[in-house]
């Protein structure tokens, strides 16, 4: 994994600072192209091929394409076999070369043959054009700032590198106003910061270094409108398959592999399969005496598959003191103390020798894994008359002891869209400029308020909730010199899956019915059997009622004017923390979201003081 950077123009020194900016997530190998009409520089961590050649920028032989890459193509011996049939050779061993032949051969045609996570750049120094490139659904980042005005391009792995060239850039409104109400980001191209924006996923974008003329297209779509005609018993040996396989291409590496480790379905899946080929390192964030802890279920997995288990415990003085720096690190604000707990996880990886780490991201995405899917799910079958169903499925929760979150979930998506808006908008710390109208909002209320079944719920959460999750598991891996790798984001899984009856998905009053059934006999049945949700989860509330929270609660907004003052309700938020820190109501998530905006803007902003 690594880090790419550049602009269309000749600046040695510059594109040397934004590799500094960049150092953490290439700590192996640094490089820099640069000529008339563009600079390059890359970063590298070492994974494929740890030896010189895979040294970036790279060239082809005639040194006409030049290439910076940040990914992981997993297929890519298959891709060199076919190229050498074709009668190009190769210098490396590297899955670069690959990525940079399977671009001179068959164009931007190549990104449907690529099976991974990438962003990458080549530079077509006699077109004089630049190509960039991002995954299917984003798991690499690439972002740019577009000066039209000035001709002047510019784009990195990550933000602070751009903010190298002192561009014209402030809080952009629309997008925090969307964190205050909906707990998003990277719901849209646009990030935190004005003139700031992110190559799509799944896109590629063409540069005209000659006209400075911008083209960014689609190169890749959920194919939603294939439907599985199968059995489900069918549909399990497939989905067995498929995650087997996505899990097996993972483990390619030239360094060790880990893998994290919460005790939900979704980490265990992949440690007890790749406990069918291998013995690696697993490693867990744990919290002694919370009432969410996991340690148990990290217990029962451990022993199941003899792995070694490390473990690391999250504390409020830990997170105070890193406060800043991860929040730097991140670059933009999130709305939850989880962000760091996966920080935590990814340092005790590194320290303990690992430099890939496989996660289970994307499952609940795909597969219903968050309880309120139940409610999209339950709503449907209400209106399209399918009572007996609908009865079973109620039956079954009830059951289960997990029903609350999906039944308030239907009820509240059967009231009118303004009262659905409206509770968001009272939860919410809203200034008043920020409720006016003269803040244009996104679409993204409207576009989720437009589900009306648990397919469009799901196409929704990958379309526009997914993406804020691999930024930070990239940050998080990359500013520990890990690697991220998600099996469950495997494009053939992605699209598998969305084709799959509802009743595939949730069945018997169960989320994650498919992978639940595929896997029995694989992972302990206590997993399996668990109804409950919690991920990274931290005991952040009672964290916030620590004398260091409450001290950085008092110092940042109660003694002082804080720089979010036109973004955030002052008031509001002070009544909040009186209310939190005496117990009389939970508003930690409205805290934390306030933490880390007025982190970010003492960081990036503190000039607004």
């Amino acid at each position: 994994m690594c880090g790419i950077n550049g602009f269309n123009w000749k600046d040695e020194y510059l594109i040397e600072r934004m590799n500094s900016s960049l150092r953490h997530r290439g700590p192996d190998d640094e490089g820099v192209y640069a000529d008339e009409e563009v600079s390059l520089g890359h970063l590298r961590l070492s994974i494929i091929d740890l030896s010189k050649n895979g040294h970036q920028p790279m060239s082809d032989d005639q040194r006409r394409f030049h290439i910076i890459y940040n990914g992981e193509v997993y297929n890519y011996r298959l891709l060199r076999e076919e190229l050498e049939s074709l009668g190009y050779s190769f210098k490396s061993n590297t899955d670069t070369e690959v990525v940079l032949y399977s671009f001179i051969q068959w164009k931007e045609g190549c990104l449907e043959r690529f099976n991974g996570m990438f962003a990458f750049v080549i530079y077509d120094s006699a077109n004089k054009r630049l190509f960039l490139a991002r995954d299917h659904v984003g798991i690499k980042p690439l972002y740019y700032h577009f000066d039209r005005d000035h001709k002047k391009f510019l784009f990195s792995s990550e933000i602070p590198p751009l903010l190298e060239h002192r561009i014209n850039t402030a809080p952009n409104k629309k997008i925090i106003k969307d964190f205050l109400l909906y707990n998003i980001t990277d719901h849209t191209e646009e990030t935190f910061f004005e003139g700031i924006m992110k190559i799509p996923r799944g896109c590629y974008a063409t540069f005209d270094l000659t006209q400075c003329e911008l083209d960014i297209k689609k190169w890749y779509n959920i194919k939603y409108e294939e439907k599985f005609a199968g059995t489900y018993e069918e549909a399990i040996s497939t989905f067995k398959d498929l995650i087997e396989d996505s899990v097996n291409i993972r483990l390619i590496s030239d360094v060790p592999v880990g893998t994290c480790l919460s005790g939900g379905i979704d980490s265990s899946t992949i440690a007890c399969l790749i406990d069918k080929s291998m013995k690696i390192k697993t490693f867990s964030a744990v919290y002694e005496g919370f009432e969410r802890d996991e340690s148990k279920y990290i217990s029962i997995v451990a022993e199941r598959t003899g792995m070694e288990n490390y473990r690391t415990q999250p504390t409020p003085e830990r997170l105070q003191k890193d406060l800043l720096r991860i929040v730097k690190l991140i670059a933009e604000p999130f709305p939850s103390a989880s962000i760091y707990a996966q920080n935590c996880v990814q340092k005790l990886a590194k320290d303990n020798g690992v430099t890939v780490v496989l996660d289970g991201q994307g499952a609940d995405e795909l597969l219903a894994g968050y309880h309120y899917f139940l409610g999209f799910y339950l709503v449907d079958l209400l209106k399209t008359f399918k009572f007996k169903r609908l009865a079973s499925e109620c039956l079954n929760l009830i059951k289960g002891r997990n029903y609350q979150i999906g039944i308030q979930f239907s009820l509240y998506l059967m009231l009118p869209y303004i009262l659905r808006k409206n509770i968001f908008l009272h939860q919410s710390l809203l200034s008043r400029e920020l409720r006016s109208d003269s803040i244009a909002p996104t679409e993204y209320f409207r576009n989720f308020s437009n589900c009306r079944s648990l397919g469009q719920s799901l196409q929704f959460h990958l379309l526009y909730r997914l993406e804020q999750l691999l930024k930070w598991e990239d940050r998080n891996s990359m500013g520990n010199q890990t690697e991220s790798r998600v099996p469950f984001l495997d494009y053939r899984i992605i699209e598998f899956v969305s084709g799959l009856p509802e009743e595939y998905i949730i069945r018997e009053g169960k989320t994650k019915a498919l992978l639940r059934d595929a896997m029995t006999g694989i992972v302990p049945l206590e997993i399996l059997e668990r109804r409950d949700k919690i991920g990274y989860e931290t005991p952040d509330a009672d964290w916030l009622r620590r004398e260091g929270f409450q001290r950085l609660l008092e110092d940042w907004f109660l003694e002082d004017e804080p720089l979010c003052r036109e973004y955030i309700d002052v008031r509001k938020l002070r009544q909040q923390i009186n209310g939190h820190v005496h117990r009389n109501k939970n508003h930690a998530r409205n805290l934390w979201k306030a933490i880390f905006l007025e982190a970010w803007l003492k960081i990036f902003f503190s000039q607004m003081a």
